[in-house]
């Protein structure tokens, strides 16, 4: 058995932030001097309703079909993103599904799984691969483990206590997540930071792209479909008469003068149009926390028309953020001075804290 550690992830997600996350907490560890590898799990179900060009879909089959159509093109640079990324700067073992991850039990001295959804009820179907079933019990650690919701369905409490029982330790992503553990399984769990916030800016500019447009733009950056955010950003481009640079998660498509379409860029473009843009627009949990290490002047919107971004809102709230919180009720002022000494300081001790944790594993 060797001493690395084996990473559990959504590495090859279609998804900046699903890459970048990995990227981090890998990266993190090896400042440490923790060896390490991401596991290179192959998981069914984010191949078949995330990765295929023709996905299944719900409901009704034309549109369906018409949808698979439309986002065909975009899914295949996204799939070649993506692999070009993860090949090139993630360092991986040999490929394992369901059928062959028993055997990495005894490659490894320990597992972490997370960040991202991993626990989540839905989003992977509820896949006994993130919560370490293959592995000894001693092995079994969380780092950012997010569950994304603040209940767990009644069919499937019982099967999620009985998974993280046995963990040696566990770090949740959120507080509602650290609540629910604790209130279902008496274990107590630790609340840590996104791992995209475990590397500094000057990490991050090691990826960074040289693409960005050389006049001022405003990103908007949205996953789940916007409420406000879309008419804030247009508002804001009338207001600066700048464009805006429109990188979104739908196929719908809205028309609008102002708006210019991106989508899909690689990753490496991904931090470059957040570091050089002049205003951040977002929905996004990593779209807010790439905002927040280079020091944007940004909103997020929490509350979509898909769910609420509980994720976002509980980064917000603990750095002091609220009034960057977009909604019905509160429509933040972009320009307003934000006293980031303050926010680098606590994000630096929430890197230290998960030092001591990661270290301790």
């Amino acid at each position: 058995m060797s001493d690395k550690i084996g990473i559990l992830t959504f590495h090859r997600a279609l998804s900046y932030g699903a890459n970048l996350q990995a990227y981090g907490l890998q990266n993190f560890m090896f400042k440490l001097g923790i060896d390490n590898e991401i596991v290179d799990y192959r998981c069914k179900y984010m191949i078949e309703h995330y990765q295929k060009v023709f996905r299944k879909t719900k409901g009704n089959k034309l549109k369906g079909f018409a949808w698979n159509l439309l986002s065909a093109k975009s899914v295949i640079q996204k799939k070649k993103n993506t692999t070009d990324f993860v090949e090139k700067h993630l360092n991986l073992s040999h490929p394992y599904d369901e059928n062959n991850i028993k055997e990495a039990n005894n490659l490894y001295r320990a597992f972490v799984t997370g960040s991202d959804q991993v626990w989540s009820p839905t989003c992977v179907g509820f896949d006994p691969v993130y919560f370490l079933t293959f592995a000894d019990s001693a092995k079994k650690h969380s780092y950012a483990a997010s569950i994304a919701t603040d209940t767990i369905p009644e069919n499937l409490k019982d099967e999620f206590i009985r998974r993280i029982s046995d963990f040696s330790s566990c770090s949740l992503r959120e507080n509602s997540g650290a609540n629910l553990v604790k209130n279902l399984s008496g274990k107590d769990a630790f609340v840590s930071i996104d791992p995209s916030m475990l590397l500094k800016r000057e990490d991050w500019d090691k990826l960074c792209s040289d693409n960005a447009p050389n006049e001022p733009y405003i990103l908007l950056f949205t996953v789940p479909k916007p409420k406000n955010l879309v008419n804030y950003a247009l508002e804001l481009s009338e207001k600066h008469n700048c464009k805006v640079l429109f990188l979104n998660n739908f196929s719908r498509k809205i028309k609008h003068k102002r708006l210019t379409y991106i989508d899909p860029v690689s990753n490496n473009d991904f931090i470059s149009l957040i570091k050089n843009a002049k205003y951040v627009c977002t929905n996004s949990f990593h779209g807010n926390a790439f905002s927040l290490l280079y020091h944007k002047n940004f909103v997020v919107e929490t509350d979509t028309l898909a769910k609420k971004n509980i994720r976002s809102e509980s980064l917000m709230l603990s750095l002091g953020l609220k009034s960057r919180i977009l909604s019905t009720e509160n429509k933040p002022d972009i320009d307003d001075n934000t006293d980031w000494d303050k926010i680098d300081r606590l994000i630096d001790e929430e890197r230290e804290r998960s030092k001591k944790y990661l270290l301790g594993i």
